[in-house]
């Protein structure tokens, strides 16, 4: 193998080696001492105030911990609502929980939101909270406009659901009724004295100390137990970053560009011929199709194995184009996309010398790679072009790998490997001279 091609297959593989390393050394989701009974805490805001299938995930794993743990979860809302199902199979889960689940409401819990506290075993509010509005709306995935769900077929089925959540948890389905029907609205005091919710809180330790000693009752597979709280505070839970990766790539609006410059990039590139560009937009291809619904982890393999059939292509072609940035996007998507087992306890201690390591050896390939395209660079710079013109002077080479016709091999010319062809067979080692230049090929023949 050529020096030239061995440079750039170092390259390439300490960049992907960096890549993963670099998402390995992620903080852990979450670390505790030794018989905390610290309350597992996760947040439906922000990127993941959408319920829809991130959310679904990242509860699902918060519960998993929380069960792990032997400790309550505290799910704190702030969310405008989102899709039906994702919300239903939340409130299943909360419902089979085998640990309590308490729902603060710290803003608003509109829509879907506000069904969703509904299976909770303890449901707070800040006072000025605001809960309900929850007719169901379809959305125009084109336009963006919305209309209201009138259909008795649709609003029947989701009152029923919704009702069946409040009146499991002993509160006031009627009211849980007009969130949909009507489209009510009630303050976090007001949603107290209609025994929509339990009680209002300032913030997350006033909400604590009033929940410390009370007993919920646990149903699990048809048996029924109670327990009593007992936190001394909480731990956040934050959504790994798949999970987080996820949640922005089902948003509306990214979802929009990823299908504009993948669509409208592969139709330019197949006009204009420049085939070299397809593996760039196809990479946003797929990665809208986790907006159109398709499962995160087939995504996930298509993207790794793309990147790694990419970038073994662009370790067999001259130059670093536009083959090898898209393999090592596709790489990090694909890496950044995979699922990851739930989140259990990890000793602070094992986790830092962990963390360490991989930051050490991290760094380190970064810090080469950097010098490596540094180098280039600088080489670049200093870059002598080889120009042929007939009745030039001769350029003098030595041949790097075996050439023949009809078969290309590299060649070293004034400080520089090229690619180079002749109608002659050249060993490895031969002394070449340049006759004439095609693009970034050199004919040559042998010194004689």
């Amino acid at each position: 193998m050529s020096p030239y091609r061995l440079l750039k297959m170092n390259l390439f593989f300490t960049i992907s080696i960096t890549v993963v390393l670099l998402l390995l050394s992620a903080p852990p989701y979450i670390s505790c001492r030794d018989g905390s009974s610290k309350a597992i805490t996760v947040r439906i805001e922000g990127v993941m105030s959408t319920i829809d299938i991130p959310t679904e995930e990242y509860i699902k794993q918060a519960i998993a911990l929380a069960e792990n743990r032997g400790v309550p979860l505290l799910i704190v809302v702030n969310s405008y609502g989102g899709y039906v199902d994702p919300t239903i199979n939340i409130a299943n889960m909360i419902l089979e929980a085998r640990t309590p689940v308490i729902g603060f409401v710290m803003d608003r819990a509109f829509s879907a939101a506000s069904i969703l506290i509904q299976p909770m075993h303890i449901v707070a509010s800040v006072p000025y909270g605001v809960i309900g509005a929850a007719q169901p709306i379809t959305i125009n995935p084109v336009t963006g406009q919305y209309e209201f769900i009138n259909e008795s077929k649709i609003i029947n089925s989701i009152i029923a659901m919704a009702t069946r959540y409040a009146e499991i948890r002993g509160r006031n389905s009627t009211a849980v009724e007009m969130f949909i029907r009507r489209n009510l609205v009630l303050s976090g005091e007001e949603a107290v004295k209609n025994n929509v919710i339990d009680f209002v809180a300032n913030n997350l330790n006033e909400l604590i100390s009033i929940v410390n000693g009370r007993t919920v009752t646990l149903t699990y597979s048809g048996i029924k137990s109670n327990t009593t709280i007992n936190i001394d505070g909480f731990e956040e839970f934050a959504p790994p970053y798949y999970i987080q990766a996820y949640a922005y790539l089902r948003d509306s609006t990214i979802n929009s560009i990823l299908w504009f410059i993948g669509f409208f990039g592969t139709f330019l590139a197949l006009l204009s011929g420049r085939l070299d560009v397809l593996p760039f937009t196809f990479v946003f291809l797929i990665l809208a199709l986790i907006g159109g619904g398709m499962n995160i982890n087939v995504v996930s393999v298509i993207l790794l194995a793309l990147g790694a059939i990419l970038i073994t292509i662009e370790m067999f072609t001259p130059g670093y184009g536009i083959i090898g940035i898209s393999g090592i996007i596709a790489l990090l998507f694909g890496f950044l996309l995979m699922p990851i087992n739930p989140a259990t306890f990890i000793h602070p201690g094992v986790f830092e010398a962990i963390r360490n390591f991989v930051l050490i050896i991290g760094g380190g390939l970064s810090a080469l790679f950097l010098f490596i395209m540094y180098k280039a660079i600088e080489a670049k710079k200093k870059r002598k072009a080889i120009v042929y013109t007939p009745g030039s002077r001769n350029i003098i080479g030595k041949a790097v790998e075996r050439i023949e016709p009809g078969r290309k091999g590299f060649v070293f010319v004034e400080g520089e490997y090229w690619y180079a062809e002749s109608d002659e067979i050249i060993e490895p080692g031969e002394e070449v001279v340049v006759i004439d230049r095609k693009d970034f090929t050199l004919i040559v023949k042998k010194k004689r």
